[in-house]
Order: structure tokens, then C-alpha cells, then sequence
């Protein structure tokens, strides 16, 4: 019979905490996880996600969550992600929302009139959205 042995509020944490005692030789679960995949608003109803372990395991498994909400495993070695501070990576996502953008505005524009009125819209809406791309990496840069 599996108990209760962590409550998380995210799937990923959830997830990553039931991998972390499966690597301790804990069979470790999360209960609900369907549920969550399916409707995420259910996740306040089912009140978290449950990572549940055998009883005789759980002892075990509460002593190595605990060990993890202590900070026993952080180490002293800097993030490799980017911070938010970086521009390159936000200019990458600001340049692929432009890039999709002006086939998103035809779209839309083309869903009730006809297609000369889409094609006549289109270039106005990339020359606006290249100068979004152009102008607000600059403004951003300016304020940081």
C-alpha cells in the first residue's frame, strides 16, 4: 500500500521529486498526474499533486525530501541558463513572435473578407511588427 509521502503544487516538481527517490531505490510515484496532464485547473480541486511511496519505503523517502527542501543538494557552481538580464535570448523570442506575427495578422484580417484585403494588410502588418522587432530591443536596452 503506497501513503503519502510529498505534496507538490507543480507536475514538474512532482515529477522531479518522484525521479529523485526512484534514483534512491525508492518506488516513487505521483498520484493524479493524468488528471493534471488532462485539466490543469484540477490541480487546485485535488489539492497539489501527491508523490506517494510504499509504507515501508516512506520513512526513507520523507527523510530524502526533506534533506532536498533543506538545500543539502545545491551546489556552489553558477546556473548555466541565461539570465534575465541577457539580451541574446530575449531578442531570439522577441524575433520569432515578429517573425510569426504578420502570418497571424493576415490571417485573422483574412478570416472575414476577402483575400485582396488580406494581401493589402500584410505588408503594412511585417513593416510594423519588423519595427517592433527594431525598436523594442532598443527601448529595452535603454531602460536596464
Amino acid at each position: 500500500m503506497s501513503i503519502e509521502v510529498g505534496r507538490f503544487h507543480d507536475l514538474h516538481e512532482a515529477e522531479l521529486a518522484a525521479g529523485l527517490l526512484r534514483s534512491a531505490g525508492i518506488r516513487a510515484e505521483v498520484a493524479d498526474h493524468h488528471l493534471i496532464g488532462m485539466d490543469p485547473l484540477m490541480q487546485r480541486a485535488v489539492g497539489g499533486l501527491r508523490v506517494m511511496a510504499p509504507e515501508d519505503e516512506a520513512l526513507d523517502a520523507r527523510a530524502i525530501l526533506a534533506r532536498v527542501q533543506s538545500g543539502e543538494f545545491i551546489s556552489g557552481e553558477p546556473d548555466d541558463l541565461p539570465g534575465t538580464g541577457d539580451l541574446p535570448a530575449r531578442d531570439l523570442g522577441l524575433a520569432l513572435g515578429v517573425l510569426a506575427a504578420p502570418w497571424a495578422a493576415a490571417g485573422m484580417l483574412g478570416a472575414r473578407r476577402s483575400v485582396s484585403v488580406r494581401r493589402r494588410f500584410a505588408p503594412l502588418a511585417i513593416v510594423l511588427l519588423v519595427a517592433l522587432l527594431v525598436g523594442l530591443p532598443l527601448v529595452l536596452r535603454f531602460l536596464a
